[in-house]
């Protein structure tokens, strides 16, 4: 007996530590940390970009295309260069200078006026006078002509010069025209009425005196050639853009372009790393977000966490794989990706809710993944048909049963895939082939038929390496033909009508509480295997026969009858059963007290009776429908044992077998509540009402019941005369 409370001890020492690493918070951070890691390590390949070798001089092997679209600001500055090259200097008129040039004018006249009139020089020192104070350079001759006329004359000359002078300036005078200009001055000469000389003399004092009057305006022209620069638009070297044809040459500046848009090894663009990083760093949010403000069971499951990561990254594999067929240049292959396998999958093992919602997800990572036939980093259009191809795998098997019905499912998402497809293709507005368009349908039907049969290969891979149970597995497991229920119905009969009544109530229960309903209903057919080993002993058993009890020692007895759940748990696992349903037969009496016999042995002897050689080994319920098995189990033997069962009577019983267990611990390490105990109570005891609803009532005392179903060899199903329980809520 000390080597079995041991072994308890040491096997709830391990179901603890099992249960604190279920849903360990590091571990889960430790998960979420892995699956970054894989995803960025198998998408980082579809963003990275392709390097050419080329050499300026060098022949181009092949057609080498922009991926991006991005403003080359080299080009677009000398093209705003020379467009402000182009704009001509802005001239503005100087009246100044025409002011000036005729005050000039009239200031020589009047040196030659003075200078004239001065009788006390002589004709020499007048011109030697004129040719220092006079601001033009003169011919000779003209010198001569101004000795040889009177003062009058030369009024006449100053008034005629200055006219012409003044005249053209004003007319304005820029330095290209001032030839223009100075001819002018000869054709205003032809028609005056100046003798030869005096023309000769004007003529040379008017050319000396026209410059030009029209000076460059800095700031006008600077806004001019500005505004020359923000017209010229940025050059760009669109995303798809043949930068060097084949066998062109490599030149200086297609090698600059190559460069720009990263194709060169020595000009990598770190950016997109960046980029993918954040983006998977949201999706990881995303998750993180969506299953922490969930109510489902992946909230706090570790485990259940654990295969949705592996759904998630198999999935993505499967992309990948996909993807191969684009760098062969199969055109359309994108669309054969069996992304609704993921959706499906989910919806069967976990639930339909985080299926629908990875399929947003996936059609997000797809975009980027199936980019092999753009230069662009995603490519919506497979992005879109995955994201409709998942959800409608995760619409269609919502309540499936039957592995019949995930083929079904991918007749569906193939249809959908293939509507999606021709939608996209007549969206982009690209010219396309009719039988390019059947080859890209046929592609998405395709692929929810791969989806469909990958789901069915997989899920016993994920049944068996997780402890997880599908609905279309525990539906296989309820067939009466399977082994282990056959053997139960030919060598425990009374067991079989026993576990089907206990899988009735168990299931309302389980529902009645947000539990696994079908678990806790095939749970229920296999909880009392280990009767099989000794059927006889069990008075639902005994027909027509002694109690075996009543010629045994207690602690024979006691221990006959708790060897059942060690030994159903142990014939499940050697045929390979589902570690719940194991779980269940183990753990559906905890380790509850046989009180029958534990009396029945302090009355036999006087000799200190230990109350652990009389409890069940355990464990104790580790999930609610563990508990609810092992409360339905209790309460259809008690309530079978009511020669007269009444409404009151069983609802006493149903709540008092709940309260014992509750006060004896026996619910500790599962979730379940008081509102959910109560909860189940109230259903288990509208189920027995309506199983007995024809009987009619009789106040017989319940404890003499108990005391005769206890000696009768049903130890493990007690209740005593109690208060009712309270809605403790």
């Amino acid at each position: 007996m000390k080597k079995r409370v041991t072994a308890d001890k040491d096997g709830s020492r391990w179901n603890r530590f099992w249960n604190k690493w279920k849903d360990h918070g590091l571990v889960r951070t430790v998960l979420y940390v892995l699956l970054g890691i894989t995803l960025f390590l198998l998408m980082i390949g579809n963003i990275a970009p392709d390097f050419v070798e080329v050499q300026v001089g060098s022949r181009a092997e092949q057609d080498i295309i922009s991926p991006v679209t991005i403003v080359d600001e080299e080009a677009t500055e000398r093209a705003r260069e020379r467009a402000a090259r182009d704009v001509q200097p802005v001239y503005v008129m100087d009246p100044s200078i025409t002011e000036n040039q005729v005050a000039n004018l009239e200031r020589a006249f009047d040196v030659i006026k003075e200078t004239l009139s001065n009788d006390q020089l002589s004709r020499e020192e007048k011109r030697n006078q004129l040719q220092e104070r006079i601001p033009y350079e003169f011919s000779d001759e003209a010198y001569d002509i101004f000795l040889n006329h009177s003062v009058d004359e030369l009024e006449t000359l100053m008034q005629f010069t200055r006219s012409i002078v003044y005249e053209i300036m004003y007319a304005g005078v820029k330095s290209d025209t001032l030839p223009a200009a100075l001819q002018e001055v000869n054709n205003s000469l032809i028609l005056s009425s100046l003798d030869s000389d005096l023309r000769k003399v004007s003529q040379e004092m008017a050319k000396a005196s026209i410059v030009p009057n029209f000076v460059l305006d800095p700031e006008e022209t600077e806004r001019l050639r500005q505004e020359a620069r923000e017209q010229v638009r940025p050059i760009e070297i669109r995303e798809g853009e043949i930068i060097v044809a084949e066998g062109d040459i490599v030149t200086h500046e297609i090698h600059r372009k190559l460069g720009k848009v990263g194709l060169l090894s020595e000009s990598a663009n770190l950016y997109p790393y960046l980029g993918l990083a954040l983006f998977i760093g949201l999706i990881l949010a995303f998750i993180g977000c969506y299953i922490y403000f969930s109510d489902l069971p992946i909230r706090k499951d570790n485990t259940q966490f654990l295969m949705f990561i592996v759904i998630f990254v198999l999935n993505v594999i499967f992309l990948k794989v996909v993807s191969i067929g684009q760098v062969l240049e199969y055109h359309g292959i994108g669309f054969l990706a069996p992304v609704a396998f993921a959706t499906m999958s989910m919806t069967m093992l976990i639930h339909q809710r985080i299926a629908l919602f990875s399929s947003f997800l996936f059609g997000l990572i797809a975009a980027i993944i199936l980019n092999g036939e753009t230069t662009r980093y995603m490519d919506f259009t497979y992005g879109l048909v995955a994201m409709f191809s998942g959800a409608a795998g995760a619409f269609f098997l919502g309540n499936a049963t039957r592995k019949t019905s995930i083929l079904q499912g991918g007749f569906v998402v193939s249809v959908v895939t293939a509507c999606a497809v021709v939608t996209m293709i007549m969206l982009t507005q690209s010219p396309f082939g009719w039988l390019d368009l059947a080859q890209y349908v046929a592609y998405g039907l395709i692929s929810g038929i791969v989806a469909s049969v990958l789901t069915i290969g997989m899920m016993p891979f994920f049944e068996a390496s997780f402890g997880i149970l599908s609905p279309m597995k525990l539906i296989e497991l309820s067939n009466p033909n399977q082994p282990l229920l056959r053997k139960i119905l030919l060598e425990a009969p009374g067991t079989y009508h026993h576990s089907v009544m206990v899988a009735n109530l168990a299931e309302a229960a389980a529902e009645a509480v947000g539990a696994n309903g079908l678990l806790a209903r095939v749970g229920a057919y296999y909880h009392d295997l280990g009767k099989t080993k000794r059927p006889h002993f069990f008075i639902e058993n005994q027909l027509n026969m002694d109690n075996p009890h009543d010629k045994i020692a207690p602690q024979l007895s006691a221990t006959i009858i708790t060897a059942h759940t060690r030994d159903g748990a142990q014939m499940l696992r050697e045929h390979k059963f589902p570690k719940a349903i194991c779980d269940i037969a183990e753990q559906h009496h905890g380790t509850t007290l046989l009180k029958y016999f534990y009396h029945k042995a302090k009355e036999e002897t006087d000799s200190q009776v230990n109350e652990s050689d009389f409890r069940y080994d355990g464990p104790k319920a580790q999930f609610k429908e563990s508990a609810i098995v092992g409360i339905a189990d209790s309460v259809e033997a008690a309530v079978r044992s009511l020669s007269k069962p009444s409404p009151e009577r069983i609802e006493n019983i149903v709540r008092q077998i709940i309260k014992d267990r509750l006060e004896d611990g026996q619910f500790n390490e599962c979730d379940l509540t008081l509102k959910e105990l109560d909860t189940i109570a109230r259903v288990i005891c509208e189920t027995l009402k309506g199983i007995f609803h024809s009987r009619i009532e009789y106040p017989d005392e319940v404890d003499k019941v108990i005391k005769k179903t206890h000696h009768k060899g049903k130890g493990d199903k007690q209740v005593s005369k109690l208060p009712k329980v309270e809605n403790q809520s």
